[in-house]
C-alpha cells in the first residue's frame, strides 16, 4: 500500500473520488444578485411595517447583499424584502404582516434547503438575528436560538467535553437540520438531532408564542422531530440534550477498484455498517472514473477505542486492499468537527447543486449494487457521486412512529445522489444526469427519501418523506395551521 493518507474532508467532499474535482468558486455578490433576480424578478410589496426588532432589508439597503447568499445558487432568489428578525416579537409582527397583507413568504435560517424552500422573491422572515447559544454544563443541555448554525453550537461546546449529535457542515442552520431529523457522525451512537431535542418554541400562524415538549403540545413536539421546516410555525428556540464525550476516533479509507472488486467491497460495507457496534457511524462515498474503475472512500467516526475500531474495519480491509494506509486518529470532539468540516468548511459555501435520495432497507441486491456502480461510471464525466450514510444503532432504538421521522429500521442506510457544478450553463445537463441515475435505481430501493434532501422531482413526496406518519402529520397541520399560512412546495399538506 501507499503511505498513510490524511485528508481533511467533508462527507460531501469530492476529493479522492473524481479525477478532476470541480472546486466551487466564490460568487461575487453583484453576480449572485443578478442571477437570483433573473430567476425570479423582485415583487412589488405593500407599505412595509415598522418593527423595532427587525432590520427590513430591501435591494437598496446597505446590508442587503451581506445576507443574500444561499447554499444552492440553482434555487436561490433575491427577495424584495428580507426581515432580519432579532427577537420572537419581531417574528410575530412579521407573520401578522405577511398574513394580513397576503404576501407570500419563506422562513430562512441557514439557507441550505436543496430546493430553495427558504427563498422567496417576495418576503423572507430571516431568523439569523436570533442566534444565542447557552450551554448548561451541569444539566448537559444547550439552549439555541433558531438562527444559530451548527458551528455556533460546536464552538460553544469547544472546552466542555460535551458533544452535540448533529451534522458535519458548520454553516448549516440548526432549525432546518433538526426539524427534518438531523443525521450526523454521532447518529448511530446517540441518535438523530431530533432524537436529542427536548423542547422547542415557535410562533404560530396567529403570531402567538407556543411551547412544545413531551408534556406540552406533545403532538406538535412529535411533528417538529422530523416533519420538516416551514409547515407549523416559525421556530425561535430549541433545547437539546448533550452527550458527555471528550474524544472520538476518526477514520478514512480509500480504494480504486475494478467494478467487480468494488461490488464485493460495497456488499461488505452495506452488511457491516448498519449492524456495526453503535459507537461507529460510517459513510461510504462512491464515484466512477472515466477508465471504468470505481473510487470508494469510507469515512466515519467512533466513540469507542482505536483498537476496537481497527478490529471492526477488518470487515472492509480484508475484502479489498485500499489504495493508501487507512487514517485512524483519536481527536477531541471539536477537532473532529474541524476535520469533517473540510478545507474552508467554516466559510459559507454557495454552489450549483442537485441532491436526490433513497433509503435502502436490508441492503441492495447484487443487481442493485451493479446498477449503482454502473450509473457512477456513466456519470463520471459529469461528476455525480453516491453518498451512503449508515443508520441503525441508536437511530433504530426509536420506533418509527415515536417521532415524525420514520426511517428507523435497523438495517437502513441512506443514499444521496450528489452533484455540484460551477455555472448555470451546466444546470440542465446535470439535472438530466442526476435524474437518470435516480431512475436506474427505482426497482432496487424502498421508494422512501429524506426530507432534508428535499427533491421537487418526487411526485409523491409526502409519502416518500414520512411514510405511515403522514396521516398524523396532516392532523397536526390541521390543528396548528388550518389556514395553511406556513407552506411551500413540499410542506405538510392539510388533510
Amino acid at each position: 500500500m501507499a503511505d498513510r493518507e490524511e485528508i481533511v474532508e467533508s462527507p460531501y467532499s469530492l476529493t479522492g473520488l473524481l479525477e478532476q474535482p470541480e472546486l466551487p468558486q466564490p460568487v461575487p455578490a453583484q453576480a449572485m444578485r443578478q442571477a437570483m433576480q433573473e430567476a425570479a424578478p423582485l415583487a412589488t410589496l405593500p407599505p412595509l411595517p415598522n418593527i423595532p426588532d427587525a432590520d427590513l432589508l430591501t435591494p437598496g439597503s446597505a446590508e442587503y447583499d451581506r445576507y443574500l447568499p444561499a447554499f444552492n445558487l440553482r434555487t436561490a432568489v433575491a427577495p424584495a424584502l428580507r426581515a432580519l428578525c432579532k427577537s420572537e416579537a419581531a417574528v410575530a409582527a412579521m407573520i401578522n404582516w405577511v398574513r394580513d397583507q397576503n404576501v407570500p413568504f419563506a422562513i430562512r435560517c441557514g439557507g441550505h434547503s436543496f430546493e430553495g424552500f427558504s427563498q422567496s422573491p417576495q418576503a423572507v422572515i430571516d431568523v439569523r438575528g436570533i442566534d444565542a447559544v447557552a450551554v448548561d454544563i451541569a444539566g448537559q443541555t444547550v439552549t439555541v436560538g433558531s438562527g444559530a448554525s451548527l458551528g455556533a453550537v460546536y464552538q460553544a461546546l469547544q472546552t466542555t467535553n460535551l458533544a452535540f449529535a448533529a451534522g458535519s457542515c458548520p454553516t448549516v442552520g440548526v432549525a432546518g437540520h433538526v426539524l427534518g431529523g438531523g443525521m450526523g457522525l454521532l447518529g448511530r451512537a446517540y441518535g438523530l438531532t431530533c432524537d436529542n431535542l427536548l423542547a422547542v418554541s415557535l410562533v404560530d400562524a396567529n403570531g402567538a408564542h407556543i411551547d412544545a415538549d413531551a408534556q406540552t403540545n406533545p403532538d406538535l413536539f412529535w411533528a417538529c422531530r422530523g416533519g420538516g421546516g416551514g409547515s407549523f410555525g416559525v421556530a425561535t428556540q430549541f433545547r437539546f440534550r448533550l452527550q458527555p464525550l471528550a474524544q472520538v476516533v476518526t477514520f478514512g479509507i480509500s480504494w480504486t477498484l475494478s467494478k467487480s472488486a468494488a461490488r464485493r467491497l460495497f456488499a461488505a460495507w452495506q452488511q457491516w455498517a448498519p449492524a456495526a457496534p453503535r459507537a461507529i457511524t460510517s459513510i461510504m462515498r462512491v464515484g466512477g472514473r472515466t477508465d471504468g474503475k470505481i473510487t470508494l472512500r469510507c469515512i466515519g467516526q467512533s466513540t469507542g477505542s482505536e483498537s476496537d475500531l481497527e478490529q471492526e474495519l477488518d470487515a472492509l480491509l480484508n475484502v479489498e486492499e485500499p489504495s493508501a494506509e487507512p487514517s485512524i486518529v483519536t481527536r477531541s470532539f471539536f477537532d473532529a468537527v474541524n476535520h469533517f468540516a473540510g478545507a474552508g468548511g467554516w466559510d459559507y459555501e454557495t454552489i450549483y447543486h442537485k441532491g436526490k435520495s433513497d433509503y435502502v432497507v436490508g441492503g441492495l441486491s447484487g443487481d442493485g449494487i451493479n446498477a449503482l456502480l454502473t450509473q457512477m461510471v456513466h456519470a463520471a464525466p459529469s461528476r455525480v457521486i453516491a453518498i451512503c450514510d449508515a443508520y441503525g444503532g441508536a437511530i433504530a432504538d426509536v420506533a418509527a412512529t415515536d417521532t415524525a421521522f420514520p426511517h428507523r429500521d435497523a438495517s437502513t442506510y441512506c443514499i444521496q445522489y450528489y452533484s455540484q457544478w460551477g455555472g448555470s450553463g451546466d444546470t440542465a445537463q446535470r439535472l438530466q444526469l442526476s435524474r437518470a441515475v435516480y431512475a436506474a435505481m427505482r426497482s432496487f430501493v424502498s421508494g422512501a427519501c429524506y426530507v432534508n434532501y428535499c427533491d421537487t422531482d418526487v411526485a409523491g413526496f409526502a409519502s416518500a418523506y414520512w411514510g405511515d406518519n403522514l396521516a398524523r402529520l396532516r392532523q397536526v397541520k390541521a390543528q396548528y395551521d388550518p389556514a395553511n399560512v406556513f407552506r411551500h412546495a413540499q410542506s405538510v399538506p392539510l388533510p
